[in-house]
């Protein structure tokens, strides 16, 4: 099995968690994750989070 290096990150301000359902025809479609994805290679995670929030959000 392949390993998947990922990055996600849990935002809280005024006592609010940001989150964000997923799509109904993804795989686990119409659950909710916190915002993240893929570390690409040669990326560094910290990187990889900068990169993934600015993409989602």
């Amino acid at each position: 099995m392949k390993d998947i290096y990922v990055v996600g990150a849990a935002i809280i301000k005024d006592n609010q968690i940001l989150c964000t359902k997923r799509a109904t025809n993804r795989i686990l479609g119409d659950l909710w994750e916190f915002p993240g994805g893929k570390i690409e290679p040669d990326e560094a995670p910290e990187a990889a989070l900068v990169r993934e929030l600015k993409e989602e959000l």
